[in-house]
C-alpha cells in the first residue's frame, strides 16, 4: 500500500530512476502530443487539475482543494444547468514560485479555444463549459457553468492540464480576448484580434514550448532532452506538494531524478535492463517477460507485474480510402485474421479478445457480441459480393473504381515495434489466402504519426486508451469529429452511430445509457470501421532496488511514486 504524510524525499539521499521509452515523444506540450508517452512525462511537469488516482481509479483533486459538486442553477442565463465551484490550492505554485490562480484556468481554456490552435479534439471535449466566472476578490476561486446535461461534466471542468499564463503567454495575447468570444463559432474577428490569435497559436505550438520551456506546477521540471538518447526530469527544490499532508498520490514525487532512456530496439532495451542501465521497462514482449520471469537469475533481481490495462489494441482502417470505404472489404479483412495465432503466439496468453470500443471491464460492455473468428471462406465471399474478381490472372482480385482498374492491394504502416510487426505479418500472410495483397511499410515514429494526422494511410496498428469514467464516443466515432485535429481518425461516418452517440452524452438514467452503449457497439461491430483485436495484460519489469505498485492505468506504473526498497 502506498501511503504518505509528506511527499518529499530527503535531499541528502538522492534517488534516481531510469525508464525505457520505446518511442521518442514528438513534443512535451501535452495538447499536441499524440503518444501516451507524452502524457506519461508531462503529467509530472504540468499536472492536471484533477486526475484518476492510480489505486482507487477515482478522480482525485490535484491543483484544487476538493472535487467540486454540481449545483443546479435555478435562475439567470444558465437556468437549468449546473455550476461547479473550483477552489485552487493556496500552496500550489508554478516553477518560478508564482501562485496557481484562476487566471491560469481561464488562460488554458482560452488557449484551447483559440481557433488557430490545433486542438479540435480537446475543444470538442471542453465545449460543454458554457462560462467561467473568476472571483475578483479571490484569485483562487472560480465558478464554471455547464448548461446541458453531460455524463462527463466533472471531467470537463477538471480533467485537463493547466498551463501557467505568464510563462506560456508572456505578451498577454489571450487576455485581450474573452472566452465567450472564443467559444462563439460565428464570431467575426477584427484584423487586430485575428493577428493576436495567430501570433499566440504560432508561439504556443512552437518547439520552444514543446522542447525547451516546458513548465508547470508538477513535482518535476525538464532538466535535459538529448534527441534520440534521453529525457531527464529533476525534482523541484522546495516543491509545494511536499507541504501537503496526506497528499494525493499524483502530486507526490519520491525520486529526485527520472531519466527516460529512448531505446527503440527491443533487444537493446532488454540488454540495458539486464545490465542495470534501465530500471523500469513496460510493454515488454510477452516472450521476454515470461522467459525472464521463469529464470531464477532474473527473478532474483527484478519484479514482474502484469496488470490488466484500460487499453484496447486494434487495426485502424482509413474508411475514406475507396477500397476500405466498403464495409464488406473491412469485414473481409476482419475474417482474414488469425486471432488464435495472435493470442497464443504473440500474446502468449497475456490478454483477452474484445469486440468493440468499450473496455470489457465496463458494466455496459456488450457480452452478447462474439469476437470475430478467422473464416477465409467468408472473407472470399464478401470480396466477391463487393464486386472484386481477378480479371487479369495475377491472383489478386481487381475492380474498376473511378474509371481505373484497381487491384485489391492495401498497405499497412508500422513502426519498428515488434508487436506491430508481428500483427502486420499475420495480416499479410492470412489476407493473401483470401486474395488481398497487403504491403507492409516500416516508418519512423515521426513519419508514422504525421501520415496518420494527414489521413495518409490504409491500415495502422493502434492502441485505444479507456478511462475509469463513462465513455464518451463523440471524439472517436462521431462524424463531426472527422476534421483536421479531430479524433475520428478512421473517418467513420454513420448517421445511426451519430444519433446514438448524441443520446449517450445526455442520457438521464443508467438504463437508457447502457441501452445506447449496446446499440453503438452493435453498429460498430457490424460496420467494422476498425478491427478490434484484444485487451492486453501489461508486462512490466522493475528492479528490486525499488518499491512500486502496479495499476490498471497506463502505463501500469507511476514512476513518481517509486521509493527505495527497504
Amino acid at each position: 500500500m502506498i501511503t504518505s504524510c509528506k511527499t518529499g524525499t530527503d535531499s541528502s539521499t538522492p534517488l534516481a530512476v531510469s525508464v525505457r521509452l520505446p518511442i521518442e515523444p514528438e513534443t512535451l506540450n501535452p495538447l499536441f502530443g499524440k503518444s501516451s508517452y507524452v502524457t506519461q512525462i508531462t503529467s509530472l511537469i504540468l499536472l492536471p487539475i484533477a486526475e484518476y488516482d492510480p489505486v482507487s481509479l477515482k478522480l482525485s483533486p490535484l491543483l484544487i482543494t476538493e472535487m467540486p459538486v454540481a449545483e443546479k442553477v435555478t435562475e439567470g442565463k444558465h437556468i437549468g444547468g449546473q455550476r461547479y465551484q473550483l477552489h485552487f490550492r493556496p500552496e500550489a505554485t508554478w516553477s518560478d514560485g508564482k501562485p496557481v490562480t484562476t487566471d491560469d484556468y481561464l488562460f488554458t481554456l482560452k488557449a484551447i479555444f483559440n481557433p488557430y490552435v490545433t486542438a479540435a479534439t480537446t475543444r470538442g471535449f471542453l465545449n460543454f463549459i458554457s462560462e467561467v466566472e473568476t472571483d475578483p476578490k479571490d484569485p483562487l476561486h472560480a465558478t464554471a457553468y455547464v448548461d446541458s446535461s453531460y455524463i462527463l461534466a466533472l471531467e470537463v471542468i477538471t480533467n485537463f492540464n493547466l498551463y501557467p499564463a505568464h510563462l506560456y503567454d508572456p505578451q498577454n495575447f489571450m487576455s485581450k480576448i474573452s472566452l465567450d468570444a472564443l467559444r462563439d463559432p460565428n464570431k467575426k474577428w477584427s484584423v487586430e484580434q485575428d493577428t493576436l490569435l495567430k501570433q499566440f497559436a504560432t508561439s504556443f505550438e512552437s518547439p520552444h514550448y514543446g522542447r525547451e520551456m516546458v513548465s508547470g506546477a508538477g513535482p518535476y521540471e525538464l532538466d535535459n532532452w538529448t534527441t534520440g538518447e534521453f529525457i531527464r526530469l529533476k525534482k523541484k527544490s522546495n516543491y509545494w506538494g511536499d507541504k501537503i499532508q496526506n497528499a494525493p498520490l499524483l502530486i507526490q514525487g519520491y525520486p529526485t531524478e527520472i531519466t527516460y532512456k529512448i531505446i527503440t530496439d527491443a533487444a537493446t532495451a532488454e540488454a540495458a535492463l539486464k545490465s542495470g542501465e534501465v530500471d523500469v521497462m513496460g510493454d515488454v514482449s510477452p516472450g521476454t517477460f515470461l522467459k525472464m520471469k521463469a529464470d531464477s537469475q532474473w527473478s532474483a533481481k527484478f519484479q514482474f507485474a502484469s496488470p490488466g490495462l484500460l487499453q484496447m489494441n486494434y487495426l485502424l482502417l482509413n474508411n475514406r480510402k475507396p477500397i476500405l470505404a466498403d464495409k464488406r472489404i473491412r469485414q473481409a479483412l476482419a475474417y482474414c485474421l488469425d486471432y488464435d495465432g495472435i493470442m497464443n503466439n504473440l500474446l502468449q496468453g497475456l490478454g483477452q479478445r474484445t469486440v468493440g470500443p468499450i473496455h470489457p471491464s465496463k458494466p455496459y460492455y456488450d457480452k452478447d457480441l462474439k469476437p470475430v473468428t478467422q473464416d477465409i471462406n467468408k472473407a472470399i465471399a464478401l470480396i466477391k459480393d463487393a464486386g472484386w474478381k481477378d480479371t487479369n490472372g495475377n491472383g489478386i482480385p481487381d475492380k474498376i473504381i473511378d474509371g481505373k482498374l484497381q487491384e485489391l492491394s492495401i498497405s499497412i504502416k508500422i513502426t519498428a515495434q515488434e508487436e506491430g510487426k508481428a500483427i502486420a505479418n499475420i495480416l499479410k500472410e492470412n489476407a493473401k489466402k483470401a486474395g488481398i495483397e497487403i504491403n507492409i511499410e516500416v516508418l519512423d515514429n515521426s513519419q508514422f504519426n504525421d501520415d496518420r494526422r494527414q489521413n495518409n494511410f490504409d491500415i495502422e496498428p493502434m492502441r485505444m486508451r479507456s478511462q475509469p469514467a463513462f465513455d464518451d464516443p463523440y471524439q472517436t466515432w462521431h462524424s463531426e469529429s472527422d476534421k483536421p485535429g479531430g479524433g475520428n481518425v478512421s473517418g467513420f461516418h454513420s448517421m445511426a452511430a451519430d444519433s446514438v452517440i448524441n443520446e449517450i452524452r445526455t442520457d438521464a438514467s443508467d438504463q437508457e445509457r447502457d441501452h445506447d452503449y449496446h446499440s453503438l457497439q452493435e453498429i460498430i461491430y457490424k460496420e467494422q470501421p476498425v478491427i478490434f483485436l484484444y485487451v492486453p495484460l501489461e508486462r512490466i519489469i522493475v528492479s528490486k532496488k525499488f518499491e512500486f505498485r502496479s495499476s490498471s492505468r497506463k502505463p501500469g506504473y507511476f514512476e513518481n511514486l517509486f521509493k527505495r526498497a527497504a
